[in-house]
Formats: structure tokens, sequence, C-alpha cells
């Protein structure tokens, strides 16, 4: 990649990372608020109805939307073709999930005790809108829309945090306003992001070749384990906890989770820049990929020590004394979050080259990890074996990463993670065009 290229992805980076950053700004009020009003035991309840909505909805999405974005990529007059048919597999996926999904919430099992029946169904709601407004949100990542798909992600944060004003604080909803909030803010991305395809793509409903639904469908396929265990290890602690602990455990593990889990901001937006570049022919030579690593690592690592250092004060503004006692658990899953970050930037380079089955290994040694040791700990730990678990888990998926990286690209196994001399002076080039940004 050149200098010049290099500029401009950071200028993508700089932008969509800010943007980003205004959005999880916006999603942690929300997140205030529901501790606020809900505390922990809310909370919980809230956590296990829209962690089952949405792996559901992940579940039965197959990948399509992945596929649906890898040939717009490759050919950006394909995107109505691809973009209906990524709609249309989310579509028929939600009706099957709520076919099956629905007689669950009566079915009287320990997870569906945690919540209200009435809030598990109306959960539901959520999962055609999760599935079909993600594959608006790639498409327009894409399509390098970073400005659009900044002020659609802001707009729905601003929508989430109104409606739960209104519904969970003036009208007093509990986690039904709740869930129709969050309901809201997708809606408002998918109906908004299909208007700004149709302006700058031409998009329309326009139904693919059979070839061309095969190779969406096919790219999809062999992603979707990759993503099913992205998905699930940083949930699978709420999935276990909805079934072993109390309603006020569920919440304070998910509260302290969710706010940990958002220091993926820094790898999420390098990644969104970097991947489009990597599939469209523009392969990210192996010293970047070791560069950026580092830059990415660090990055976070400097966020973790900072939010660390103020854990209990940040923890009783944001969420309430209630949440306190869970601040240890931020101190667990930091590791984690750090080796999460890493293990982000190997997978974006493997996926880029066409080797998603390598995503797909580490992603399910991953949560195998995770299952185990929250398994085998809970007896003894409790709440806290689910922070363990989590760490231990995103710990071997990015050793697994970076020794996959080492067998098939012959790079000596420490070379990524060694500082070099230029790394500095790099970063300066990218940030000293963009102040002020244009």
């Amino acid at each position: 990649m050149s200098t010049s290229a290099g500029s401009s992805a950071g200028r993508e980076f700089v932008a969509l990372f800010a943007a980003r950053l205004a959005t999880h700004a916006a999603g942690l009020l929300t997140q205030s608020l529901l501790a606020y009003l809900l505390l922990p035991s809310g909370r919980g309840a809230y956590a296990v109805c829209v962690t089952f909505a949405y792996l559901i909805a992940v579940g039965l999405s197959l990948s399509v939307e992945m596929g649906a974005q890898f040939f717009s990529i490759k050919d950006r007059a394909e995107v109505p073709q691809n973009l209906t048919a990524a709609l249309g597999v989310c579509l028929a996926g939600s009706t099957l999930a709520v076919a099956v999904a629905l007689p669950l919430t009566y079915s009287g099992l320990a997870f569906f005790s945690k919540a209200e029946p009435g809030a598990f169904r109306l959960s539901l709601l959520l999962i055609p809108l999760v599935s079909c407004s993600y594959a608006v949100e790639l498409q327009l990542a894409g399509l390098k829309r970073f400005g659009p798909l900044a002020a659609l992600l802001l707009c729905q944060s601003a929508v989430v945090v109104l409606f739960t004003l209104v519904s969970v604080w003036q009208l007093d909803m509990g986690v039904v306003g709740a869930i129709l909030a969050l309901a809201a803010g997708h809606a408002l991305l998918l109906v908004f992001g299909l208007v700004d395809l149709r302006r700058s793509a031409g998009f329309r409903v326009q139904m693919p070749s059979t070839a061309g639904f095969r190779r969406i469908f096919g790219y999809g396929a062999r992603y979707h384990p990759t993503r099913l265990g992205n998905e699930l290890e940083p949930r699978v602690g709420v999935l276990f906890l909805g079934v072993l602990a109390s309603q006020s455990d569920i919440g304070l593990f998910a509260t302290i989770s969710m706010l940990m889990l958002r220091f993926n901001l820094i790898p999420v937006s390098a990644n969104a820049v970097l991947y489009p570049r990597a599939a469209a022919g523009q392969a990210m030579p192996l010293e970047r990929v070791g560069l950026y690593l580092r830059l990415i690592c660090l990055a976070t690592g400097a966020a973790l020590a900072l939010v660390l250092a103020f854990g209990a004060p940040l923890v009783r503004l944001l969420f309430s004394e209630a949440f306190v006692p869970a601040v240890p658990l931020m101190w667990v899953m930091a590791p984690g979050i750090l080796a999460y970050a890493a293990a982000s930037l190997f997978a974006t380079y493997f996926n880029s080259v066409n080797r998603p089955a390598v995503c797909s290994w580490a992603a399910w040694l991953g949560l195998g990890v995770n299952a185990a040791t929250l398994l085998a700990l809970h007896p003894i730990l409790g709440m806290a074996s689910a922070a363990w678990a989590l760490t231990a888990g995103l710990a071997c998926r990015a050793a697994f990463l970076a020794f996959q990286f080492h067998r098939w690209t012959g790079t000596a196994l420490l070379a990524p993670w060694l500082p070099k001399q230029g790394d500095f002076a790099y970063l300066w080039t990218l940030i000293r065009p963009l102040w002020p940004l244009r």
C-alpha cells in the first residue's frame, strides 16, 4: 500500500472512528439509563431477551450479508442484485426464526424464566430488523459510504436514547420499552440506509441470477462458522448465566462486559477501512499487517489502562452504586479485550486473502475454551467465571490466529508484535494531514 493510499486509509479511519466514538458514547448513555432505571435485575432481563433475539438473527442469516458485501466491492454495478439476495435470505431466515423461537418462549425452560414472557416475545421483532439493517450497514461500508454510514449510526444511537427516555423513564414500560427503543434504532438504519443506497448505488429490488445467488450464498456459508463464533463468544457468558445465575448476576456481568467490549471500537473502525481495500485487490503487505497490529494494540491498551485507572468511580457514575461490585470483572476482562483487538486484525487479513476457514477454526476454538472454562469455574467463582472464561477464550483465539499467520506467511512468530523504529513516524504521517479534518 503506497504512502498516499495509507494516508487516505488513515483519513477514512479517523473520520469513521470519530463517528463511531460518538455512537459508542450515545450507546453508553443508553446503557447508563437502563442501568439506573432497570437496576441489575431488570438489566439482566433485558440482556437475555436481546441476546436471545440477536443470536437467532445471526444464526439464520447464513452470513449472506458478508457475501453480498464482498461481491458488491468487486463490482459496484451488482449492488441491487447482491443486496436483494441478502435481504431476501434475511427475511426468510427471520420468518423461520420467529416460527422456531416463539414456542420456546412458552417452554418454561430456565433461560426463559429470566424475563417476562411478553418481553421475550416482543424481542422477536428484533430478528428481521437486526439482520436486514446489518446487511445495509455492510453495503454502505463496502462501498466506502463512510460519511452517510457515520451519520446513520449517530442518528440510530440518538433514536435509541430518545426512545429509551420516553418508553422506559417517562412511560415506565421497563424491559419492553427498552426493546422497543432498540428496535426503533435498527428500523431507522434500515430505512434510511436503503434510501442512501438507492441514491448512490441505484439500489432497487432486483433478483440475482442463479449463479450470482450461488456465489453470494457460497461465500456466506464459508464465512458463517466464523461469524457464529465471533458473535457467540462475547455473549456466551450471558447465555450460560441465563441458565445458571440470577437476574441480578446476569445484569452485573452483561453491563460490565458491554462496557469492556466497547473497546473493540478501535479494531472495528480500522478493519472497516482496511477490508474493502484488501478485498478489492489492494492486499496488505505483510510488514503493514504487523504495523497495524502494533498500532491497534497500542491504542486499545492505552484506552483500557485509562478506564481501569478510574474503574470504580466510572462505573458508579455510569451505572449507579448497584453495579460497583462488578468492577473487579473489568480487570479480569482487560487482557482478553486486548487479545480481541489483535485477533480482529489477523482475521481481517485472512478474510481478505480468501481464507475464512482459518478464522472459523479460531472462532470456535475460542468459543470452546470460553464455554469449558465457564462451566469448570462457575461452581467455584460464580458470576466471575464468565469474565475469566471470556478472557481465556479470546486469548486462545488470538494465539491461534497469530500462529496461523506465522505458518501461512513464513513471518517469524514474534515479528508482527515487536515495535519498529518507523511505527510512530508512520502514525504521524497518517495523523498530520487530518487536523483539521476536511
